[in-house]
Formats: C-alpha cells, sequence, structure tokens
C-alpha cells in the first residue's frame, strides 16, 4: 500500500513539473535579444551598400581598361569565363523584394510605414531594383528575372530575353517616378539621396535614359521614347548626381581605401593615362597620382602576363589618386555628366532639337566640375581642337570622352564602349587562349546543375556561353 501511495504521489509531482515546465514553453524558449522584424529603413540601408558592394565594378574598370592590374593578371587576361550572379539574388535583390512586400502586405504595410509613406518605399525599392537587374543583365544577357525571388514558387526560374527585360524596365521606372509623393515621408535608411524624393524621381527618370539609350541598335523606335521621356524629368545639375556616400570609419568606408591599405593590385592603366595626357587632360593628375621614380603619370601597360607585370615595381607607375580611394570617396552610380552625353547622342539621332555639340561640351563640362576641375582648365581643354565635336563621326566623340568621363563607374564604362565601339581597345597582348576582349560573361557550373534546362534554352537563344558571345543590344 505505501509503495503504491508512493508510486502515485511521484507520478502527481511528475505531472505537476511537466505541467509547469510546459506552461510558458514558448515564452521561456524565445530568445529576448533575437530581433523577430526588421524596419525596412535597415532593409534598404543594407541593399544599397551591397548593390555597391557586389556590382563587378573592379572587373569592369579592367574590361574598359581604365584600370590594369599590377602583379595578378587575371582578370585583364580575361582568364575565367565563368561568374556567379548570385550574390545579387540572395542579397540586395531579396532586399529590396521584402520592402516591396512587406509595404504592399495589409498586415504589415502599417508597421512598415514607420520607415517612410508606403508609396515612396515602394518607388525607390522598384528603382533599385531595375538599377541592380540591368548590372546583372548588361554582364550575363538573358537571366531570370520575371521568375526571380520567388522563392519556393520557383525553384528553378525561366531566364527571360533581353528584350523583354528593357521593356519592363521602362515600365518599372515610369511607374515608380509617378508612384513618387514629394509631400509625404521619404525612405528612411536611405544612404543614396537622403529619403529626398525629389531626387528619386531624377534618378528613376535618368535612369530611363540610360536603359532607353542601350537599346538604341536594337529598338530604335523605344530607345528614342525612353530616351526622350527620361531626359525630361531627369538630374538636372551635379547636385542631383546619384552618389553612395562612404564615411571615414572602419565599418562604412569605400572599400578602395580599404584594399589599398595592405594592396597595390590596380593602377591606372596606360591606355587611359596616354589618352589624357595627350589632350591635357586636367581631370588626370585627380585620377591618378605620380609615379615617384619619375614624378609624372605613368600608366600601367595593359594585359600582361603576370610574370612581366611583376618585372614593373610599384615606383614606377601611377596608383588611383586620393580622390578616388578616400576612406570617404563616394560610390558613383549615376551623374549629371552622363545623362548629358545620352542627351547629347539623342541630339545628334534627331530625337531632340538641342545642339548636339553644345550639349556635348555641357558633359565635358560637368564631368571636370565633379572632379573638382577649375574653370579656367575646362575652358582651356575645349578649346583644343583634338577635343572639338565631330559631327561626322558622333560616337567616336561622345564615345571617348563618356569613357574618360565614367572612370570609377567601371559597369558602365565597359557597357558604354560595347554599345559604341569607341575607344578603339586593344585585346591583353597575353589574353588568356587568345581571347578577344569580353562582350559578357558565361554562366557558372552550378546554373547548369541545379537549372539545365532553363540556362540551356538561354543559350540557345543567345548564342554560345563564352565571353566572345555579344548580348542582345551589343550590336
Amino acid at each position: 500500500m505505501k509503495r503504491y501511495i508512493m508510486r502515485s504521489v511521484l507520478a502527481l509531482l511528475f505531472v505537476s513539473l511537466m505541467v509547469g515546465c510546459t506552461k510558458d514553453f514558448e515564452e521561456i524558449n524565445t530568445d529576448p535579444n533575437k530581433v523577430t522584424s526588421v524596419p525596412t529603413a535597415y532593409l534598404m540601408t543594407q541593399a544599397q551598400r551591397q548593390i555597391l558592394s557586389q556590382r563587378f565594378n573592379t572587373t569592369c574598370l579592367l574590361y574598359s581598361q581604365l584600370w590594369s592590374e599590377t602583379q595578378y593578371t587575371n582578370t585583364s587576361r580575361y582568364e575565367t569565363a565563368e561568374a556567379s550572379f548570385n550574390a545579387y539574388y540572395y542579397s540586395p535583390l531579396a532586399d529590396l523584394q521584402k520592402i516591396i512586400e512587406l509595404n504592399t502586405d495589409e498586415a504589415t504595410m502599417n508597421d512598415a510605414a514607420a520607415s517612410g509613406a508606403n508609396a515612396n518605399q515602394l518607388a525607390v525599392a522598384r528603382i533599385l531594383k531595375v538599377y541592380t537587374f540591368q548590372l546583372i543583365t548588361d554582364m550575363w544577357g538573358e537571366i531570370p528575372y520575371s521568375d526571380a525571388l520567388k522563392g519556393a514558387e520557383a525553384f528553378q526560374p525561366v531566364y527571360d530575353t533581353q528584350d523583354a527585360i528593357y521593356a519592363s524596365f521602362v515600365t518599372e521606372l515610369t511607374e515608380a517616378a509617378a508612384q513618387i509623393n514629394e509631400s509625404a515621408a521619404g525612405m528612411e535608411g536611405d544612404i543614396i539621396f537622403g529619403g529626398d524624393m525629389a531626387a528619386w524621381k531624377k534618378f528613376a527618370n535618368s535612369l530611363k535614359a540610360r536603359v532607353g539609350i542601350r537599346m538604341t541598335e536594337v529598338d530604335a523606335a523605344a530607345a528614342q521614347s525612353a530616351v526622350t521621356s527620361g531626359l525630361a524629368g531627369g538630374f538636372a545639375s551635379n547636385d542631383d548626381n546619384a552618389l553612395y556616400t562612404y564615411l571615414a570609419d572602419a565599418a562604412n568606408w569605400n572599400p578602395y581605401y580599404d584594399h589599398y591599405l595592405e594592396r597595390t593590385d590596380y593602377a591606372i592603366s596606360e591606355t587611359l593615362a596616354d589618352y589624357m595626357a595627350a589632350l591635357n587632360d586636367p581631370r588626370l593628375p585627380i585620377y591618378a597620382d605620380e609615379a615617384p621614380e619619375t614624378g609624372t603619370i605613368v600608366g600601367m601597360p595593359y594585359g600582361l602576363s603576370a610574370a612581366d607585370a611583376g618585372s614593373i615595381t610599384n615606383a614606377q607607375i601611377s596608383f588611383p589618386g586620393i580622390a578616388v580611394r578616400s576612406a570617404d570617396s563616394p560610390g558613383i552610380l549615376m551623374t549629371y555628366s552622363e545623362l548629358l552625353f545620352i542627351k547629347a547622342e539623342a541630339a545628334a539621332r534627331g530625337w531632340i532639337t538641342d545642339d548636339a555639340a553644345e550639349i556635348y561640351e555641357d558633359a565635358i563640362t560637368a564631368s571636370m566640375e565633379f572632379w573638382g576641375v577649375e574653370t579656367a582648365d575646362i575652358d582651356t581643354y575645349l578649346a583644343q581642337p583634338e577635343v572639338a565635336y565631330d559631327g561626322t563621326n558622333y560616337k567616336k566623340s561622345i564615345g571617348e570622352q563618356k569613357w574618360v568621363s565614367l572612370y570609377m563607374d567601371g559597369s558602365e564604362a565597359w557597357s558604354e564602349w560595347r554599345r559604341l565601339d569607341y575607344p578603339e581597345l586593344t585585346p591583353a597582348p597575353a589574353a588568356a587562349e587568345g581571347r578577344d576582349i569580353p562582350r559578357r560573361r558565361a554562366y557558372t557550373q552550378n546554373e547548369y546543375d541545379l537549372n539545365e534546362e532553363n540556362v540551356r534554352a538561354a543559350v540557345a537563344r543567345q548564342g554560345e556561353d563564352v565571353m566572345e558571345t555579344r548580348i542582345w543590344w551589343d550590336k
């Protein structure tokens, strides 16, 4: 009997302990320090930071021969065809998509509005998605777009054709600009424009002009429409430039500052330095420092073998100037100068009635003013016959000067060189497998392993999956 009573008491004690342990089980097992929801302002800051971090800017500075490699010359010799676009999707694009979802879901949009008016957050996210997707499609050609960012709904996303992607860009930018409410609260966490929605509207229109000019050789009517529409509401001065602000502290400084603290892999290219020196370009001593051995600016020969490059000492060549490698040097997304070059080309093509030569000079002036060149030096430069606009070959005039002005915006410099075919660049003398200057990057083996049917469909439409294959707009 005593044993029965004892077993009963123990059983009751066990039950009571179990009830006591599970009564607040969820609360006990919830980490009070773990974030369960993130303000969209944080997502926006992270997205902007990652866009600048993930874009292949250094690679494109090398492909466009604005920079040269000083020792490890793999990239400037076009050694690796494949490159992955995955980081774009799971980092900045995923954050931007989450901002869109939180601001459209009735269950979350009120909380999301703490970071700015819903409509304005949606507009900014849409504009930055276009900017990011354009970086991707301009590098690879056909990419996952309409099926992208759907998670489990599309583990194997289709690859969209570039004509469809570019048409969507125009629609997205037009709708995003119209969606902006300048009288409502701007986007919090915005490093680029500080929540200034009027500035975002100008950027949307300027970006639409960029999208349009890229289509000139494949869809002239759509190109003209997008360019003229974009120019009407785009940047009006250098005050409108789309720049990412880096800070002079270790957590937020410019990555090139961080790089040059320990490494000297990249110098200004001989191609760029010689071109600028021949025209006495006052931007040259801003773009690059003097070579210690000569006291002059000396470009690094482009595309040498590692052995030949290694025989040239750091004292013999010029590295990027302090203006581009300081801790707080800004990251460039788009400038007023670029928009003016687009406008000059629109005038040369007869799309607008403005004087192409005058706008061409305005574009050069805007670039020089951005880099801090004095007015007298600008006037002297423009007065040279070698700099004068040539209406009989506007692609050469605009292409060469636009190339110089796009220093530190490697993605755009490479894309515009491919589109205009100016300046006339010579392939790397030590190019891997005798390759020409890349026109695109190839898809990775991982894409073939996980999404083979859609990748092969894209290759069948676009052409062989190699660096020499031209993408849709590159004619």
